[in-house]
């Protein structure tokens, strides 16, 4: 099965670089924990009941950095939504240094070697977006930088689910 291409997963394309999955198609999304950017552990699967996204990213992919104004504004916008990021093959210094200049205020679980993401249905390439209805479930996701006026119709279409 090609976890990356989506297979498995239930994601039906929406539109360039987004899928979607159904409400009856939906599996739970793999395990994510560790350690964070700033430190301490988180574990995903402590927002149960609550919509999330999952954004993978680095310092050093430019998509990434063109797309990160838009979530943490997105995130500062939408309280009720939960916002991680998971920082891949990253050095922790450039990582906590974009943290810092980008004004990024929701935590990054570290995955050092990419070994959180290989289980996830994460193509080639970052940026990765990934978005979790109420019950932990894979709702959605986009491939290359996301910007709000693509995600907002996910959240919004997923808070109506709930």
């Amino acid at each position: 099965m090609d976890q990356a291409a989506g297979g498995g997963f239930g994601f039906v394309q929406q539109a360039p670089n987004s899928d979607f999955v159904p409400i009856d198609k939906r599996v739970p999304a793999p395990n994510l924990a560790g350690p964070t950017v700033a430190g301490p552990d988180l574990d995903l699967a402590g927002f149960r009941g609550r919509i999330v996204v999952v954004n993978f990213w680095a310092s050093w992919c430019a998509p990434c950095r063109a797309e990160t104004p838009g979530l943490v504004t997105m995130a500062a916008d939408n309280p009720q939504v939960a916002f991680v990021g998971v920082n891949e093959k990253d050095n922790l210094s450039a990582a906590k240094a974009f943290i810092r200049d980008n004004g990024v205020t929701y935590p990054s679980i570290v995955d050092r070697i990419g070994t959180l993401a290989a289980r996830w249905p994460v193509p080639p390439g970052l940026p990765s977006t990934f978005v979790l209805d109420g019950k932990g479930q894979l709702a959605a996701r986009f491939t290359g930088g996301v910007l709000a006026d693509e995600l907002m119709p996910v959240l919004t279409r997923l808070a109506a689910q709930t």
